[in-house]
């Protein structure tokens, strides 16, 4: 293999690029923390034909930032801006809770208010729980699988025909209540990391390659939504231990 000599173009140096499919860890540009400039609303991109509506949005992106939002009607359920890099919003997700329900019912808009994603779980077995994603909605475009590990928490993505595809590793939820934790995406084998999912304070962080499949691109914003519920319950189960036992 031979080496270009000085007289030849200069390429763009590999850390100046997206972060790649192949190689994610560590990033190029990670985002620490949530804009402080207040969100335009606004973001004009490209339909392309094949692609599912609303899904343009995260074509030129490799991170996304959840918020949720605090509002009077919280009891019936949460809200969150799903912002880009720059504090743009590209999504809104409404929780839906109530009785005789499904366990977990959400629904995410675009800007125009067209649902664009819908995260579901009707069923809580023992063993495992598992979230349907339907991109447009009433279209399955995979699954989230949550294991019953007492050490990690572990989580499968699978595609529509239930294969899976990556793997979200990271600490129990325990350990996650009241601190900031890192959740990775990884290989099958476990031996590449694909992206991460970091809970900071009052966010969500979510990073992938750029040219991720756009599908998992929005499995992966519903792995982040999911994850946040269970800790928010892990939270709550733990609290009301602490009341009964005093």
């Amino acid at each position: 293999m031979s080496f270009a000599d000085s007289s030849s173009p200069q390429t763009k140096p590999p850390e100046d690029e997206p972060p790649s499919y192949n190689l994610i860890a560590p990033y190029a540009h990670p985002v620490t923390s949530a804009p402080s400039a207040p969100p335009s609303y606004q973001v004009d991109t490209p339909v392309l034909k094949g692609l599912p509506s609303g899904m343009e949005h995260l074509l030129q992106i490799n991170q996304l930032i959840v918020k949720e939002k605090f509002t009077v009607s919280q009891g019936m359920g949460c809200t969150f801006d799903v912002l880009n890099h720059v504090g743009q919003r590209l999504f809104q997700a409404f929780q839906h809770v109530a009785c005789c329900a499904p366990l977990y019912d959400v629904k995410i808009k675009d800007n125009s208010g067209n649902e664009v994603l819908q995260l579901l779980e009707s069923c809580n077995c023992s063993c495992t729980r598992e979230m349907e994603v339907h991109c447009p909605p009433g279209r399955p475009a995979g699954f989230v699988k949550l294991h019953n590990n007492m050490m990690v928490t572990h989580l499968s993505i699978m595609n529509p025909s239930k294969v899976v595809t990556l793997l979200i590793l990271g600490p129990r939820f325990q350990n996650s209540i009241f601190g900031n934790a890192t959740f990775e995406v990884k290989s099958l084998d476990e031996q590449h990391v694909v992206g991460m999912i970091k809970m900071e304070g009052d966010h969500i962080l979510v990073s992938f390659p750029l040219d991720l499949e756009v599908t998992l691109k929005a499995i992966l914003l519903g792995s982040s939504l999911y994850l946040d519920h269970f800790i928010k319950a892990s939270r709550s189960n733990l609290q009301r231990r602490a009341q009964d036992s005093s």
